[in-house]
C-alpha cells in the first residue's frame, strides 16, 4: 500500500533539517529561509556524479548546496527504526572540504558514521570503502510483509514523475521490490527509462543498487 502523506512530510522535514544544519555550520548568519545560498563544488560534481553519485543539482535539490548520494546503499524504506532509513551522503562543507555521513536505518547518524575530508583527493582515495558501506543486518529488522509505495514497479515510476515520491523513496523502493511476482518485473523499471519516466542517473544507481543486493558488502570503513 502507498504510503502515507505524513511519514513523507516527516522524512522530508528531517532531510531538509539536515541540509540546514550542514550549510549554517560554517556560515552562522545564513539565512536558511530567505534566499538560496550554499557551498557548490564542480569538481567534485564531476568527480562522483562519474561514478554514480546522484547529485542534488542534477534534482533541483541544491539550494542550499551540493550535495551526493550513494542510493545503492539505501535500505528498504520500511527497514527504519524510529525513522527512515537514508543512504550514505556527501555534502560541500559550507567552511570547506566534504562531510559525510554513511547510510543508516533511522535517519540519524551516529559519530563514528559520519566523518569529514579536507581535500577532494582525500575523499577520492576513500570512495571505494564508502561505495562498499552497507548498514549491518543485525541493525535493522525488515517486515514479514513489506511495503512499497504502490503495488507495480511501473506505478511507482509513475508516483515519482508525478512528484507524488521522492527520488530516494523511488531508488529504495525499486532497488528491493520483489520483482519475480510481477508479470513484466524489472523491464517494468527498464520501460520507464526508455520512455523518459525516470532520469538517467536515477535508473543507473537503481540497477546498481539491484546488482549490489547479490554480493552485499557491509561493514566498510567509514570516513576519518
Amino acid at each position: 500500500m502507498p504510503k502515507s502523506k505524513p511519514r513523507k512530510k516527516a522524512a522530508a522535514k528531517k532531510k531538509q533539517q539536515r541540509r540546514e544544519f550542514h550549510a549554517a555550520a560554517g556560515a552562522r548568519t545564513v539565512d536558511i529561509e530567505g534566499a538560496a545560498q550554499g557551498t557548490w563544488d564542480d569538481d567534485a560534481q564531476e568527480l562522483l556524479v562519474a561514478r554514480g553519485w546522484v547529485a542534488y543539482r542534477d534534482l533541483e535539490m541544491d539550494q542550499l548546496g551540493d550535495g551526493w548520494e550513494w542510493l545503492p546503499s539505501q535500505l528498504p524504506l520500511d527497514a527504519g527504526v524510529g525513522g527512515e532509513p537514508g543512504p550514505t551522503t556527501v555534502f560541500a562543507a559550507a567552511e570547506g572540504g566534504y562531510d559525510v555521513e554513511l547510510a543508516n536505518a533511522n535517519g540519524s547518524v551516529d559519530p563514528d558514521r559520519a566523518g569529514h575530508y579536507d581535500t577532494l583527493e582525500d575523499l577520492a582515495a576513500d570512495l571505494d570503502s564508502l561505495e562498499a558501506w552497507r548498514v549491518p543486518a543485525g541493525e535493522y529488522v525488515l517486515p514479514e510483509v513489506p511495503t512499497f509505495s504502490a503495488d507495480t514497479p511501473w506505478a511507482i515510476c509513475q508516483l515519482w514523475a508525478g512528484g507524488m515520491i521522492d527520488h530516494w523513496e523511488l531508488a529504495a523502493d525499486l532497488i528491493h521490490f520483489p520483482y519475480e511476482e510481477t508479470e513484466e518485473g524489472f523491464a517494468a523499471v527498464e520501460r520507464a527509462h526508455r520512455t523518459g519516466l525516470i532520469p538517467a542517473q536515477l535508473y543507473a544507481a537503481i540497477r546498481a543498487g539491484r546488482d549490489a543486493q547479490q554480493d552485499p558488502l557491509v561493514g566498510a570503513p567509514g570516513p576519518a
